[in-house]
């Protein structure tokens, strides 16, 4: 099983601090980040072959990445741009939700795949960065490969195209508050019924949501003490994809890749924080998970209007 992965590569640069009112930095670092790159390592970790396609740029950064990626076992092809984006992230000890500050770095389109080497992969994880792209995969790549997207918190037309297209919609709760506000099972029967899809809702220490058109499946978050939250969803991702190329359905995928989201939750950073191979492989043996009712559901859901 051969995964191929587009999407935009980052460095976050990381500083601790007491809150983020008086932002008293604390500690300061330096990780690789990006959707898609952090996924791939998920996947890498455990044992799968993945090829990375980015841009980059002529500079520290885009070496910090790449030597990265190398160390990582992920195959890479990159594109030059001018720089490499930076974002700065502001992780405040009281509660571990981290404030990003995005750089402005803007990268060029990936385009001009190759229809070959496009079809040698099983599955295709991408990023809604990446919007000639993914219109170009889905001509070019084989028929039988599936489609895992990461629209982020956008909702837009191509969002909504990504999730038709895509086998898996994966988005994070956030999102679903763009498509109506007026309580959580009404966006989910609005969302399902333009995507006719099954639907994966990540919802951060609640854990993750099902919905079929029918049912809504509540998936438990596991028992961590979360330090920082950057990357949990797209570990999330890579996790959740592992259980898709082994076969497993989409109930034990949500939980591992719970399992998994939750494990990065409990140190710093984004690809620094995320588990390794043997961290795993101990699912799902050791944390007990979190039993959480619909109504503390819509309670996030409602939090969520008004970001």
């Amino acid at each position: 099983m051969k995964v191929l992965g587009i999407g935009e590569s980052i460095i976050d640069k990381v500083l601790v601090v007491d809150n983020l009112k008086d932002r008293r930095v604390l500690k300061s670092e330096t990780h690789v980040g990006g959707p898609v790159l952090s996924a791939l390592i998920v996947l890498s970790r455990l044992s799968i072959d993945c090829t990375m396609i980015t841009s980059l740029g002529r500079d520290h950064e885009a070496k910090i990445i790449k030597k990265t990626l190398k160390h990582e076992g992920v195959k890479l092809l990159h594109k030059l741009q001018k720089k490499t984006k930076v974002n700065t992230v502001f992780v405040p000890t009281d509660t571990g939700q981290r404030e990003k500050v995005r750089g402005l770095t803007v990268h060029p389109d990936i385009k001009n795949l190759d229809r070959k080497f496009v079809r040698q992969f099983d599955l295709i994880i991408i990023d809604r960065h990446e919007k000639t792209a993914f219109y170009e995969i889905l001509k070019k790549k084989k028929p039988n490969a599936k489609i895992i997207i990461d629209p982020s918190t956008e909702v837009s037309q191509f969002t909504l195209d990504m999730m038709n297209y895509s086998d898996y919609p994966i988005l994070p709760i956030e999102s679903l508050t763009k498509i109506d506000t007026k309580d959580l099972l009404t966006s989910l029967k609005k969302l399902h019924d333009s995507v006719k899809k099954e639907l994966i809702i990540t919802a951060g220490s609640l854990g993750s949501i099902l919905y079929d058109g029918d049912t809504l499946l509540h998936i438990p978050a596991y028992d961590v003490s979360a330090i920082d939250t950057l990357g949990a969803g797209d570990v999330f991702r890579g996790a959740f994809t592992y259980g898709v190329i082994l076969g497993w359905d989409v109930i034990k995928c949500a939980t591992f890749g719970n399992f998994v989201g939750g494990l990065q939750c409990t140190k710093l950073g984004n690809v620094a924080a995320i588990p390794t191979k043997a961290e795993m492989e101990i699912f799902p043996l050791i944390y007990k998970r979190n039993e959480v009712n619909l109504p503390a559901i819509n309670d996030c859901f409602s939090k969520n209007i008004n970001l």
